[in-house]
């Protein structure tokens, strides 16, 4: 004995109801997905100026595709890097700024200039390299003229 499938105007009348909810339902959870996932902080896609007497150029977007990890140069007080889940977690990037720790309210004198950390860190990895890359060594290189 041989079956036949068939449908009905009635069956497809019923389904179509049951796909339309269950595709509301998909783009709903992937909408919350995404804005949940957009919490916290996020490294800058832009290219940072860090102001000063003589200002430089920071692009995170470089550092991050050439692998530096945000630990390499955000750490915290006890100079462990922080994970990129730690600053994910973050609501304030004021935190993250080197001079949030390094001013003058800093215990190690050694440790209160910004110009002091960043010519100590950036020069250090520029030159002796991050996984066999190489920055710009040259002032030139990171420090951009006033306008």
């Amino acid at each position: 004995m041989e079956y036949e499938i068939t449908k009905n105007k009635e069956d497809t009348m019923r389904t179509k109801p049951i796909i339309l909810i269950a595709a509301i339902c998909l783009a709903l959870f992937i909408n919350i997905s995404m804005a949940s996932a957009e919490e916290g902080l996020t490294a800058p896609t832009e290219e940072l100026t860090i102001d000063g007497k003589k200002p430089a150029r920071f692009p995170h977007a470089t550092h991050l595709t050439n692998g530096i990890v945000c630990g390499v140069c955000h750490h915290d007080g006890e100079h462990q890097g922080l994970s990129s889940e730690a600053i994910g977690a973050m609501n304030d990037a004021s935190a993250l700024k080197c001079i949030s720790c390094h001013n003058p309210d800093h215990p190690d004198e050694k440790l209160q200039k910004a110009k002091d950390i960043f010519h100590a860190r950036c020069k250090k990895c520029h030159k002796t390299g991050y996984e066999g890359k190489y920055g710009p060594t040259k002032c030139t290189g990171c420090h951009i003229k006033k306008s």
